[in-house]
Parts: structure tokens; sequence; C-alpha cells
């Protein structure tokens, strides 16, 4: 008898940045919430406008230089929300 086993399929997303489609764990999601606010999402699963960044502080420079969070998400990032992030990143 021949059983063939289902491979699980890891989900791919894309960083805003760099372009790449890596796996979510690699990624931390950036959500605009219903009542608009900027939140990091650790979890994955906030109710919400998501995008994602790579794991890698240093594109954090890069993310409000080019303001690709205003262009994908709609809100400016608050100085908090960007210390946040880096504090997440830096972890």
């Amino acid at each position: 008898m021949n059983i063939t086993t289902k491979k699980n399929k890891l989900p791919l997303r894309r960083c805003l940045v760099t372009g790449e489609s890596l796996p979510k764990s690699q990624l931390v999601r950036l959500v605009r919430t219903p009542d608009q606010k900027l939140v990091i999402d650790p979890s994955g699963k906030l109710n919400g406008r998501g995008a994602y960044l790579k794991k890698d502080a240093q594109l954090v420079a890069k993310l409000i230089q080019t303001r690709l969070i205003q262009k994908h998400l709609g809100l400016e990032p608050t100085p908090e929300f960007i210390q946040d992030l880096e504090r997440y990143l830096h972890a």
C-alpha cells in the first residue's frame, strides 16, 4: 500500500522594505487597527490592515525614510511607535 504524506506549506509574506518573501516566523506584522492606530502584532492575529517587516532593526530607518508605512497602511507612525518597533526588533 502506497501512502503519501501531505507536506505542510509555510505561509510566506512579503517584507515591505526588502520585497523578500519569507516565512511569517521571520517577519513582524504591523497593523492599522480599526480605531486608526499603528501597533506591533507579535501574534499575527490582530484585527485590522497588516503589513510585514523583516525582523531586522536596520530596516526601521529605511522604513521611515521611504514612508512605506504611510503608503501601505495610510497612517503616520508616531515617535513612540518607532521606538517600540526598534525595541521589539532588538529584543
